[in-house]
């Protein structure tokens, strides 16, 4: 079985085929050559053109015109390989065989006839076959691969479901714990009902694929009120958005990644900031975080939730983002760039 896969893996199952090929393609045809040199020499020829033919359709042609409905342009240019191919094929016969002529009573591929069953019909029927095969392979990966992802979503969604059991009463603890709260301490009071939002944000509004941008404004806000409550007056925390930042969609909790990561990695010295500034000019949206850091700060760019938006933003925005991370000894930056 191990050594099954590592053929599989290594691709030895096409080396093995085209020499077993070799081989058949000998035995049949030996006797229509001079003697032993000719014959593997034109068999070579054979399994190096016909191979060549097979995968320039099956991982050029194939993927360029057939799998983008391009079906004219994909038959002529199949026709136009079969016949340059062939024609080719022609020639290097004549030149192999050439220091044979006076040994050689049938000459092969002498007429056009000759030409057109020894040479472009098995081509065309033989790649054309390949193709088949590989189309039809192709098409049951893209059958296993969506039946896959249904599965996953399925579970994923099965997840979702059972992570609505109890948010009901997890709401209800939040405001007992509220009340239990002394009336005079506002500052507690405001924080629980900063993270209550922030939960039911998370459990109720990012459940689509695009959530308007104030939303997403309004839970950034509530989450860096609580975070300057953790970190006190010590930290010069700026929190900034145009007025013209409105009125558009992005994914959920796309930016609350690149906050999360200034408030862990900023520094912890006197001279500490983090400041968060949003803008939208000309179709774009432009985020910026800027944090101080320490003087010799981790290695990496920001761990497994930087990791995790920049995979999210390839997905959902390829081709309409850009992201510049600049780290400094003392200082680090993200621009994010959306076109919105």
């Amino acid at each position: 079985m191990n050594l099954l896969k590592k053929i599989y893996s290594w691709r030895l199952h096409h080396v093995l085929f085209w020499a077993a090929f070799f081989v058949v393609w000998i035995a049949l045809r030996i006797d229509d050559y001079p003697n032993l040199t000719p014959t593997v020499l034109a068999g070579l020829l054979k399994v190096l053109s016909l191979a060549g033919a097979v995968y320039f359709t099956n991982y050029v042609l194939i993927p360029k015109y057939l799998y983008t409905k391009r079906y004219v342009a994909f038959f002529f240019s199949f026709a136009a390989l079969v016949a340059v191919t062939g024609f080719i094929v022609i020639k290097v016969l004549n030149l192999i065989l050439s220091p044979y002529a006076s040994t050689i009573t049938h000459w092969p591929n002498a007429t056009l006839n000759a030409q057109l069953y020894d040479v472009y019909i098995p081509l065309f029927f033989m790649v054309g076959a390949a193709a088949g095969i590989k189309f039809y392979i192709d098409q049951l990966r893209t059958l296993h691969r969506l039946q896959s992802a249904l599965r996953a979503g399925a579970e994923n969604e099965l997840q979702f479901l059972r992570s609505q059991i109890n948010p009901h009463s997890l709401f209800n603890s939040l405001n007992t714990i509220y009340f239990l709260i002394d009336k005079e301490n506002r500052t507690a009071r405001d924080t629980l009902m900063q993270f209550s939002e922030l939960l039911r944000y998370q459990l109720y509004e990012c459940n689509t694929e695009q959530v308007d941008i104030g939303k997403e404004i309004q839970y950034l806000r509530s989450y860096v009120a609580i975070q300057k409550l953790r970190h006190g007056e010590q930290y010069d925390i700026v929190f900034r958005h145009a007025p013209d930042v409105k009125d558009f969609s992005i994914a959920p909790l796309l930016l609350v990644p690149f906050v999360e990561n200034a408030f862990k990695h900023v520094s912890h010295h006197a001279a500490n900031s983090i400041h968060i500034d949003m803008e939208r000019s000309d179709g774009a949206f432009r985020f910026r975080v800027r944090n101080t850091c320490e003087p010799k700060p981790a290695a990496g760019n920001g761990g497994i939730g930087l990791a995790n938006v920049k995979r999210r933003l390839e997905l959902l925005y390829n081709g309409r983002h850009s992201l510049e991370i600049q780290p400094g000894p003392t200082d680090y930056s993200i621009t994010l760039t959306l076109q919105v």
